[in-house]
């Protein structure tokens, strides 16, 4: 998710995106684009961190629920963190830290079993194929990643691997439509095998002041352990501190039996 484009971008903008810059020759500070997290929901946006630049998201803290009739689940987690380093006008990497994690399950019958600790390492590469210039309200691109198991109490016992395309189109200056697929090659540790999880999403974004923007989001996945779709309705505010910082907040609410209801505070900034 991101801020909506601010409209009449200045030209230094324009000429930004099309000069040659990378990591060692950084686009000038005053030719920067807006600020687009990939947050705070789970659609994320088609483009880049500037070339030469620094952005860090992160999950200040998230509440994971989920309740199945006798078997319950609870996850808490503080600073679950994204560095992102602009490469190039439109490519960009990523490194996500699973910082900490409580994990809390238990049946009804049983005593909760209790892990704790720093989970997984993420990398990912995005590349903004269409899109970034003022008069382009389309935009696409593609992201690969890995997951890779760090974490000796929490998170995952093999690699995991995945691909996102994320679109945006931007109707005015005030409202933005995003639609994303997902898909990726997950792991089952307790059957043994791999399995392909399929998570489309389609999210709007409306800016209501220069400082107070929200989303709402409709996020589905399926997998072929499965036979039934799952789905949540995602929103919540953000607040626009300056034009390098955004504070976010909100909640995933449950629209199917076994999906996860979930709690969420974020910030996003830019150096």
């Amino acid at each position: 998710m991101f801020p909506l484009l601010a409209a009449g971008q200045s030209a230094t903008h324009t000429l930004a995106r099309g000069c040659f810059y990378s990591l060692f020759r950084p686009v000038p500070r005053d030719s920067l684009q807006e600020l687009r997290p990939d947050r705070p929901g789970v659609s994320e946006s088609p483009f880049t961190v500037d070339a030469g630049h620094f952005q860090l998201e992160t999950d200040l803290l998230r509440l994971v629920n989920n309740d199945q009739q006798a078997h319950h689940e609870r996850d808490f987690r503080v600073n679950q963190a994204l560095l992102k380093i602009g490469l190039s006008t439109r490519t960009d990497l990523q490194i996500g830290l699973d910082s900490y994690t409580w994990e809390k399950q238990w049946d009804d019958d049983r005593e909760p079993e209790r892990h704790q600790g720093f989970g997984d390492l993420t990398v990912r590469v995005k590349r903004t194929l269409l899109g970034g210039a003022p008069n382009q309200p389309a935009a696409l691109g593609i992201i690969g990643l890995v997951h890779l198991p760090v974490g000796p109490e929490v998170g995952l016992k093999v690699p995991e691997y995945g691909l996102v395309v994320p679109f945006s189109y931007d109707f005015s200056k005030e409202f933005n439509l995003q639609v994303q697929v997902l898909s990726n090659l997950n792991y089952d540790g307790e059957q043994g095998h791999r399995f392909l999880l399929l998570a489309p999403s389609t999210a709007i974004d409306y800016e209501f002041s220069p400082k107070i923007s929200a989303f709402a989001e409709l996020a589905s996945f399926w997998d072929t352990r499965q036979q039934a779709w799952q789905a949540s309705f995602n929103l919540g505010p953000q607040l626009h501190i300056g034009d390098n910082v955004i504070l976010d907040g909100g909640t995933h609410l449950a629209l199917t039996r076994d999906t996860d209801q979930e709690y969420f505070l974020g910030l996003s900034f830019r150096i």
